[in-house]
């Protein structure tokens, strides 16, 4: 067994264990702290996995088997990068100091390339899930965005109302070139709005990919919840809030 590998642990969510035992566990079994741990199982709950950490090949399967006894999923993955490593933000005087690993960013530019033809007009795709390729202004952005009306027809109409909003293709060109150079960068807030925007249209884009991996969503959810916690701290939701949501409901 090599010595020098490193194992990330991978928490799964599911519909039946209380958030009040994932965070305990991960405060007693892998050693986060209070905030940490609620961080990492607000990312679970909301992007459906996260790697709580990077250990040795021992370590890894100590801490997963601390945490199957107790009923949570958990799986081992080999040269998983923990979430800190790939990307940080940080509140600063004048605006948000974010960090990108160069590896994990370069590794998105294939979705950045995809959105951004996308929002080409008449453009295609290849690569969803569907049989054919899709055109950008009737299919991807109705499947992309949510309806806003009940009326199918009266959300077409806001889509094409507010389409230039919407398939921005200055701005994730300005958000790619930030991204690809933040080593580190110092963001305004106006900015890391922009980037918030950019990372929920690739993970709205990634939900119709057909390569597109639980572990993908990690990353894109971590991003967001990052993000959102240095632009507005007081958005971090409370554990008894959360755990009114996963918590199942008492039986009748």
């Amino acid at each position: 067994m090599n010595s020098g590998e490193r194992w990330g642990v991978v928490v799964h969510n599911d519909d039946h264990t209380p958030f009040a035992v994932v965070h305990h566990l991960l405060r007693t079994a892998c050693g986060l702290d209070t905030d940490d741990a609620l961080g990492m199982t607000t990312l679970i709950h909301q992007s459906g996995s996260a790697c709580i950490g990077s250990y040795d090949r021992a370590t890894a399967e100590s801490v997963v088997l601390r945490l199957v006894r107790t009923g949570v999923r958990a799986t081992l993955r080999k040269d998983v990068l923990e979430n800190a490593e790939i990307f940080s933000a940080q509140r600063v005087d004048g605006g948000v100091r974010v960090k990108v690993a160069e590896q994990f960013a370069r590794g998105w530019e294939p979705a950045f390339q995809t959105l951004e033809t996308l929002y080409r007009r008449n453009s295609y795709v290849y690569g969803l899930r569907f049989p054919r390729p899709i055109r950008m202004r009737r299919a991807v952005l109705r499947k992309m965005f949510p309806d806003v009306s009940a009326s199918r027809w009266q959300s077409a109409l806001f889509r094409r109302r507010h389409r230039k909003t919407l398939a921005d293709r200055a701005l994730v060109d300005r958000v790619w070139e930030q991204w690809i150079n933040a080593d580190p960068l110092t963001l305004t807030l106006d900015e890391a709005e922009d980037w918030l925007v950019v990372i929920g249209q690739i993970r709205a884009l990634h939900l119709l990919a057909r390569k597109a991996t639980p572990m993908h969503f990690q990353a894109l959810g971590h991003i967001q919840y990052q993000l959102v916690l240095a632009i507005d701290p007081e958005a971090q939701p409370r554990q008894e809030d959360q755990s009114a949501v996963t918590e199942p409901l008492p039986a009748k």
